[in-house]
C-alpha cells in the first residue's frame, strides 16, 4: 500500500559468523530520495551481533548518513542505490571478522590480542545469529513467511552441523556452558 516502505532479507555468507542467518530490514524512502539515503530499519531481535547493527534497529553505514566517511563512502544521489546499500550490509557488515567493524579496530589488525578478541566475537555472533533465527521462526516479517520456511528447511541440517564444536573455538563452549 505505501510506495515509500519496502522490506529486505539478507541472508548470511558461508564462511562468516552468520552464516546461514536471515537478516531482516525495513527500509524508508522519504519524499527527498534519492536526494538523501533511505532509513533503514534492522529487526534485531533484541541482540547486538555486530557492531553495525544495535539492538534499537539502528544500522551504522557511511552510505546511510549514520556514521562518517568520504567519497564512494557516502550517499552520491546521482549513484547510491537501495541495491548498493544492502549489497554493503551484506558484504562490509556481515563480513568474516565483524570485531573490526569496531571504529578504530583496523589499526590492531594482527595483532595477538585482537586475533583472540576477533574469534570470540566471530562466536558471540554466531550465538546471537542462531537465537535470532529462532526468534525469526517464531515471528516471521510479513510477506517472507513461505521464504524463511523454505530456506530454514533447505539448510537445517547445516545448521545443526554448524553447533559441533570446532577446533580452536574454546570461547564458544564457555559460553555455552
Amino acid at each position: 500500500d505505501r510506495m515509500d516502505l519496502m522490506r529486505a532479507v539478507i541472508v548470511g555468507s558461508p564462511g562468516t559468523p552468520y552464516h546461514y542467518g536471515l537478516f531482516a530490514f525495513d527500509i524508508f524512502l522519504s519524499e527527498r530520495y534519492p536526494e538523501v539515503p533511505p532509513e533503514v530499519y534492522y529487526w534485531s531481535h533484541g541482540y547486538r551481533i555486530n557492531p553495525n547493527l544495535y539492538e534499537s534497529g539502528r544500522v551504522c553505514l557511511s552510505l546511510l548518513g549514520t556514521w562518517g566517511g568520504r567519497g564512494i563512502e557516502v550517499w552520491d544521489p546521482a549513484q547510491s542505490s537501495i541495491l548498493q546499500v544492502l549489497v554493503s550490509i551484506q558484504g562490509l557488515v556481515l563480513n568474516k571478522e565483524p570485531y573490526y567493524n569496531e571504529a578504530g579496530y583496523d589499526k590492531i589488525v594482527g595483532s595477538k590480542e585482537a586475533a583472540s578478541a576477533s574469534i570470540f566475537y566471530n562466536e558471540s555472533a554466531r550465538l546471537g545469529t542462531l537465537k535470532s533465527i529462532l526468534k525469526l521462526i517464531a515471528n516471521p516479517p510479513a510477506g517472507f513467511e513461505r521464504m524463511l520456511r523454505k530456506h530454514f528447511r533447505s539448510c537445517s541440517q547445516k545448521i545443526l552441523d554448524s553447533l559441533e564444536p570446532k577446533e580452536g573455538s574454546e570461547g564458544f563452549r564457555m559460553m555455552v556452558k
